[in-house]
Order: C-alpha cells, then sequence, then structure tokens
C-alpha cells in the first residue's frame, strides 16, 4: 500500500525517466525557476493556518489526507487518518509564489529515505489556482492533483537515496539546464535531505503550523 503511494509522491522520477527513452527532450515555451526552500519555511511560519477538512487526495488509495489552509498556501498532509503511526510521512504545499512541492519520507530497512519534490513549477500551476486558499477544498484538490500528474510537467527533486543513482541525486525532468537557479535549489535542498537534524526541522517546523 505504502509502495504505490511511493510511486506516486515520485511520480516524476519514475514516470518521465521511461518516457525519455521513447522521446524527444521537451522544449520549454516557459522559462521555469526554482524557489528558495528558506522563503518557502518563511512564508508558511508567517501565515495563519486553520483545518479545512480531511477526505481522500488523488494517489492516495485508502489513507486520508488533511487539508490547511491560509490567505496564499494550501497544506495537504498525508498519512492523517486513521490517525496512527506510519513507516512514511508526507504533505503536499501549494503556493502561487512556489507551486506544488512534495516533502516526503519513509523508513526503509535501515534507513530514513527524505525527498523534497517541485512536483509542479509556478507557472504550470497558475491557471489551476482560480479558486482563493480558504475555499479550496480536498476535492477539488484532488482533481486538480490528478490533471496535472497525467500531464507529465517539467519536475525536479531532491533525495538523500536515489533508486537510479544508488545514492544522493538531485535532477530536474526534461534537464537542469531548463531551470533557472536550479544549483542553488540543488545545493539548499542536499543539504536538508543528507542531514537528518536539518530534515526534522523542516517537518517539525511546518508541521507545528498544523495544529
Amino acid at each position: 500500500m505504502l509502495n504505490l503511494q511511493y510511486a506516486y509522491c515520485m511520480k516524476k522520477l519514475i514516470t518521465t525517466l521511461s518516457l525519455l527513452l521513447f522521446i524527444p527532450q521537451i522544449s520549454l515555451a516557459q522559462e521555469l525557476e526554482t524557489t528558495s526552500i528558506q522563503d518557502l519555511v518563511y512564508e508558511i511560519e508567517t501565515s495563519d493556518f486553520h483545518y479545512k477538512e480531511r477526505g481522500m487526495i488523488f494517489g492516495f488509495s485508502t489513507i486520508q489526507s488533511c487539508l490547511y489552509v491560509s490567505e496564499n498556501i494550501a497544506i495537504i498532509k498525508n498519512y492523517c487518518f486513521p490517525a496512527k503511526k506510519y513507516p512514511a510521512r508526507g504533505m503536499t504545499i501549494i503556493s502561487k509564489k512556489h507551486g506544488m512541492i512534495d516533502l516526503y519520507e519513509e523508513q526503509l530497512q535501515g534507513a530514513l529515505k527524505r525527498d523534497i519534490q517541485i512536483t509542479e513549477f509556478p507557472k504550470v500551476i497558475a491557471p489551476y489556482l482560480s479558486t482563493v486558499f480558504p475555499e479550496m477544498t480536498v476535492n477539488g484538490l484532488s482533481s486538480m492533483i490528478e490533471k496535472l500528474y497525467n500531464q507529465h510537467n517539467p519536475a525536479c527533486w531532491s533525495t538523500n537515496f536515489s533508486y537510479y543513482a544508488e545514492g544522493p541525486e538531485a535532477n530536474c525532468y526534461p534537464g537542469t539546464s531548463n531551470v533557472l537557479n536550479f544549483e542553488r535549489w540543488s545545493e539548499e535542498t542536499q543539504t536538508i535531505t543528507n542531514d537528518l537534524k536539518s530534515w526534522h526541522a523542516l517537518m517539525d517546523t511546518i508541521n507545528g503550523k498544523l495544529q
């Protein structure tokens, strides 16, 4: 069950690598740019969130997620209900400024796998964010995520362990040359994912706002 949900969370890493074998590299019509995780955390820390509702999000077949919203950010906290200890935890952060960011961790044999992913860039997701954030719903966001998932849009990921690289990796699809400030983002996210203290600080800071 958790393996299927992890496959969704890392969708760009898994599905798009296979696409590269059969199609030429995508020519992007718009310039893409990474944003700082530190800036994202600051925006979260200075925002007031309230719990909206819980329900099923696309990609999760049995475990419900909880939705928290502020004026400018929506955070989907996965593995939320039934409330119990899971060998994984994750959240999806949606912002006009930062796009859609997925944070995910999974306890593997002898290791804690930690991932940060730009699932959708701000310019890609912007047309789908017509609803004001306080009025967003689980069903509405689930439908949006499903539509975007099927488009195989550009994405970047950073992890302390990649099954393909057999170690730490930061990369993008269709390529890092198409993304402004990738090196800065890569350095920042690799520092977080490869240092357990930094990772826990990131997750705990965000979780602390979702009360």
